[in-house]
């Protein structure tokens, strides 16, 4: 993987020969990495240096990116005032975070939803007012409903006729109901104004935090590298910041994601080189998963994160790998009294519809 060096080394790019580069280009592609080089490489006034036909597909996806982001911009505009500026915070979270802020991760994502959250208390009037403005959930059927509504972190996803992005809209950064709890009154009494008024965010160390809680409590981490890349960037930006690295060890003790954060900075160190001080790294991985955990962790999440190359599949490993996560993922979700039955849910609805495409392809046949 040294070729994500150039995303904060783009020289190293002018080196790479049409054989490396349609490597590059597949894989970036793929990991939704492709619009952050290709801005990183047009910062630096490379782009014209190298072979035409990597240009194109450079400037496509910057032109892709770019119209992307605007759909986002343009939606954060408008959603306060579609919500009649309700008297309660309005936290941008992710991505709408990152480019509300101006962050340097913010260049050349692909945003496909606008994350919001509000307090769980006042959930329910901001669903009202959404709908009144003219978004309307996904349709679910009843037990998926009530997962999202009762056992899940967000309601539905959203959708609205004039804007081109869904809107996903929570009330907490984790499910409520899984083995860790976060306390959103310790990540709400920090927010901070971001400079798309009204819109606030989280602090610093919280948003890293929840970018390391989103990407190692999920329920896939294949082809997630990109997560892997925000981190390192959040990390870069943030720690710069007074104060960042000293108090970051103990915030994530505060809010129970000891853990996520000692796995982020372990794969961000090793793999992206990211600059963690020597002393806070040790807190960090001390205050983490015991060492045999750490070790079947760290074994699990390295296969899973690493991609395949283009025209390979993922290897017999990859693939135990990825279905350990998942149990993991599953067990630490939900107690097991709604996790059996959701899982049979989703299985018998899995069958009903592999059984209704079998009668569709005889039926056309």
């Amino acid at each position: 993987m040294a070729w994500l060096q150039a995303l904060r080394e783009p020289e190293q790019a002018l080196d790479w020969t049409l054989p490396q580069w349609e490597r590059v280009l597949r894989l970036s592609r793929r990991l939704r990495l492709l619009g952050r080089l290709a801005e990183s490489l047009e910062a630096a006034d490379l782009t014209a240096r190298l072979p035409a036909p990597v240009a194109r597909h450079l400037q496509a996806e910057l032109r892709y990116s770019r119209w992307r982001t605007r759909l986002l911009l343009w939606g954060m505009e408008r959603l306060p005032a579609m919500m009649g500026e309700p008297p309660y915070p309005l936290v941008l979270l992710k991505g709408a975070a990152y480019v509300a802020q101006g962050l340097p991760i913010a260049s050349g994502r692909l945003p496909s939803d606008i994350d919001i959250l509000v307090p769980q208390e006042h959930l329910a009037d901001a669903q009202r007012r959404l709908m009144a403005a003219g978004w309307a959930e996904t349709a679910l059927d009843e037990h998926d409903r009530r997962y999202y509504h009762e056992w899940s972190h967000e309601v539905p996803p959203m959708q609205h006729v004039l804007h081109g992005l869904e809107l996903d809209l929570h009330h907490n950064i984790l499910p409520p109901v899984g083995h860790t709890r976060v306390d959103m009154a310790l990540l709400l009494a920090r927010l901070q104004p971001s400079p798309s008024a009204p819109w606030q965010v989280f602090h610093p160390q919280d948003q890293v935090l929840h970018s390391a809680a989103h990407l190692f409590h999920d329920s896939d981490a294949r082809d997630r590298l990109r997560d892997l890349v925000d981190l390192d960037g959040l990390l870069r930006h943030f720690g710069t910041l007074p104060g960042f690295w000293q108090g970051l060890p103990a915030r994530a003790s505060e809010l129970g994601l000891s853990e996520p954060l000692a796995l982020a900075c372990h794969f961000v160190t090793l793999w992206l080189r990211t600059p963690v001080p020597a002393p806070v790294l040790m807190q960090i991985q001390q205050a983490g998963p015991s060492a045999l955990r750490r070790a079947w962790l760290h074994a699990l999440l390295g296969a899973v994160l690493t991609p395949t190359e283009p025209d390979q599949g993922s290897s017999r490993w990859q693939n135990l790998a990825a279905v350990a996560l998942l149990v993991r993922h599953h067990w630490r979700r939900m107690p097991l009294r709604i996790l059996l039955p959701h899982l049979w849910h989703k299985w018998r609805a899995s069958a009903k519809v592999a059984s209704d495409d079998v009668l569709a392809a005889r039926a056309d046949g």
